[in-house]
């Protein structure tokens, strides 16, 4: 009885933990985007300009799945593990082919 008390209480614990515990929001993608991403993607900066309908979702999946921005800069230092991640949905759920595309991006 007492283990099974145990064990009952730990996956409960578990469950709140991993269900409370939220990665960035996409409102919080839309500010990295914005600010990290802007840093280098914002015109006159070194890499190009773009927003978020520059591509459709299934492309910016594959983009960070195969993590492509590496061939032209390694920006694993720059960004978190969960920056990446809210940034990836802010994307996806914002690209061309989404409910919600988003045209103005970064300038």
């Amino acid at each position: 009885m007492k283990h099974t008390l145990v064990v009952t209480l730990f996956l409960v614990a578990g469950c709140l933990i991993l269900f409370t515990a939220s990665p960035a929001s996409a409102a919080d993608g839309k500010a990295i985007f914005l600010n990290k991403c802007g840093s280098c993607h914002k015109g006159g900066g070194e890499a190009a300009a773009f927003a978020p309908t520059k591509y459709a979702s299934t492309q910016w999946e594959r983009f960070f799945a195969r993590n492509k921005h590496k061939r032209k800069k390694d920006i694993s230092g720059d960004f978190s593990e969960a920056d990446l991640i809210a940034v990836k949905n802010y994307l996806v759920n914002h690209a061309a082919d989404s409910d919600q595309p988003e045209a103005v991006g970064l300038r």
